[in-house]
């Protein structure tokens, strides 16, 4: 199954047998880790500490692989990431992310945050034929710090860029901030996507509602209909407690906040679920009848962050799928995005003439492993043209980064069907007991990779003998966790 993926992912690259596409508008960047929006000293002393202390946590992974799991039409590319920070030394060597992605003069163009050891963030830029293999522009950055006492003088992340074709301007819309951490929202104009000139009443956007925390960050942008519209994320630094907002401006520059913010929540819950304390970093598009978005989401503070998605009428009232989250971490040891994804950005394919022919859609997304070392990774979707929304796998509605989960139902005669499902790289144990607690079965032991499986129960002992029909119950175990759950056989 993976070699015939791998293969897919190859024809999808090369264009062979399914229907590529040029994106039909920029598609941006946002986010950023949480720290970077301290006070540039104290800044640095976190990030050394949370290096050290991820550094341990990661040394205790056991490193094992096993068969990637099939959670949803998403796949990650198998030679991914593929795009990574510069040498040491360099303005970016510390990590590339906060990226834009965008489509012109028959080329891919990738603007991107560059994190050096100073935590000083500037804005660069690569191109690519492909959207695979980049080359970085001799310029870089192409954004840069402003003078000493400006509003931008410490630091530039989390940029939005659109191609305005009205005025044939690029526009760009970047977080700024001060050593104290004080930050805001700027913008910049460029003909070329290269040099930039900087609006000289930046920021234009900054905080002033409580549920917006600290700062906002995590922008993207649409311009519709001539208006542009801007969602955010409301930061609180202390708390890593974020929503996302809505708001809309004539020209880029003056900005009315919606009155209903924030317009997605966290999505709280008991059990708390996996996006249930923090959503961020919204990417959005519009299909020509609804609006699209892809969020990243967290369910406890400073942990495991997943990507989902929702869907709106108006860029307001937004409805989660029920297939979330859509793209999952990597959590084995060693793997360049085994502790947070992040910042999607998505390409959806047109349509075809024929609307029978299957389609690839693309998503970039950022991906950081247990260094705080962050990468730029590609992932694919597989379908049919005329289904934009795919159905939900049969197991993928609540699951939460550090639950285990397990559901068992009759599937015939004799046979019990068992989903489930694990947040974490572990060696799994599914074992069938009997009432006075007897094993009867063990049906998997072995390590798995995070995600949802499938097994079935044939009635059978370990012996290959049949059982009796009745109650029985299974056991989904790890080193430290256990759940259990009755089934009941028939014949």
């Amino acid at each position: 199954m993976r070699f015939l993926r791998r293969i897919v992912l190859t024809l999808a690259l090369a264009g062979v047998g399914f229907v590529l596409f040029a994106p039909p508008e920029l598609i941006s960047c946002q986010g950023a880790l949480a720290l970077r929006f301290l006070p540039i000293d104290e800044a640095r002393v976190q990030f050394a500490k949370v290096q050290a202390d991820l550094v341990k946590a990661r040394a205790t992974f056991p490193q094992v692989l096993s068969r990637a799991p099939e959670l949803t039409p998403w796949v990650k590319y198998y030679a991914n990431p593929i795009f990574q920070p510069g040498p040491p030394g360099s303005w970016e060597e510390v990590s590339a992310d906060c990226f834009t992605v965008g489509f012109y003069e028959n080329k891919y163009w990738l603007w991107y945050v560059g994190t050096p050891k100073s935590l000083n963030c500037q804005i660069g830029l690569a191109t690519s034929p492909d959207g695979v293999t980049w080359t970085r522009h001799p310029d870089n950055p192409i954004l840069r710090l402003g003078p000493p006492g400006s509003w931008d003088s410490s630091i530039l992340i989390c940029q939005h860029i659109l191609f305005d074709e009205a005025e044939r301007l690029y526009k760009m819309w970047y977080v700024g901030g001060t050593s104290a951490g004080v930050f805001g929202i700027g913008y910049a104009t460029s003909t070329d996507g290269v040099r930039w000139t900087k609006y000289a009443g930046n920021p234009v956007l900054a905080t002033t509602e409580p549920w917006e925390g600290t700062l906002i960050e995590g922008q993207t942008l649409l311009k519709r209909n001539g208006r542009y519209e801007m969602w955010y994320g409301g930061l609180a630094v202390g708390s890593d407690i974020s929503y996302i907002g809505f708001a809309t401006s004539a020209d880029g520059i003056h900005w009315t906040k919606h009155p209903g913010n924030p317009v997605i929540s966290p999505d709280f819950g008991d059990p708390r679920p996996w996006d249930g304390y923090s959503v961020d970093t919204p990417d959005v598009y519009h299909d020509g009848t609804v609006y699209h978005m892809y969020y990243r989401g967290w369910r406890k503070r400073s942990g495991t962050s997943w990507i989902g998605h929702a869907t709106s009428p108006d860029g307001i009232r937004w409805t989660r799928d029920p297939a979330n989250p859509v793209l999952l971490t990597a959590s084995v040891g060693g793997v360049w995005d085994n502790f947070q994804i992040y910042r999607s950005r998505v390409f959806p394919a047109p349509a075809p003439p024929d609307s029978r022919r299957f389609v690839v859609d693309r998503m970039w997304f950022t991906g950081r492993d247990y260094t705080l070392k962050s990468q730029v990774g590609l992932a694919f979707r597989v379908r049919r043209a005329d289904v934009e929304d795919v159905p939900a796998p049969a197991f993928s509605q609540g699951v939460v980064q550090d639950e285990l989960a397990l559901e068992a139902a009759a599937s015939g005669p004799g046979t019990v069907t068992l989903r489930y499902f694990t947040p974490w790289l572990a060696e799994l144990k599914l074992t069938i007991y009997s009432p006075s607690g007897q094993k009867v079965r063990t049906l998997v032991q072995e390590p798995k990779l995070p995600g949802p499986y499938e097994t079935t129960w044939d009635g059978t002992s370990n012996r290959g003998r049949r059982v009796a029909p009745g109650l029985y119950y299974a056991e989904l175990a790890t080193d430290q966790f256990l759940l259990t759950k009755e089934i009941v056989l028939v014949r």
